[in-house]
């Protein structure tokens, strides 16, 4: 992308061709991992956008500091398939459950039985 220059009256009047103060220039490059990404979400339904809108002024926050919380909230949760693919990692460390499904069943028991005999007395 290059910089965009703004006409000056010098350069209209046949001096300077170009204007040192320039108006945008990215080199995303340059700022590595410090500078922050946009996401533009189009045709959102009005009664979510609504929604979205009541919500955020519900906890204080505007529009795109309520959205940008979501996005966190929902990036920092396994998907399905990450969640299913970490069982299957562990699967081939561990090929054997530790205990039996019986044992489960057995300390379940035992512990609605404990319970059912202090309330009980």
């Amino acid at each position: 992308m290059s910089p965009r220059h703004i006409p000056t009256p010098a350069a209209a009047g046949g001096g300077a061709t170009k204007n040192p103060c320039v108006l945008a220039k990215r080199k995303h490059d340059a700022y590595g991992d410090s500078i922050s990404s946009n996401l533009l979400v189009r045709s959102v339904p009005t009664d979510i956008h609504q929604m979205l809108v009541r919500r955020a002024q519900g906890e204080g926050k505007s529009l795109q500091d309520y959205v940008l919380s979501l996005l966190k909230e929902s990036a920092g949760k396994p998907t399905m398939a990450e969640v299913m693919a970490e069982i299957e990692a562990n699967r081939a460390v561990h090929p054997r459950p530790l205990i039996t499904t019986e044992e489960i069943v057995a300390v379940i028991r035992e512990g609605r039985e404990d319970r059912t005999r202090r309330l009980l007395g």
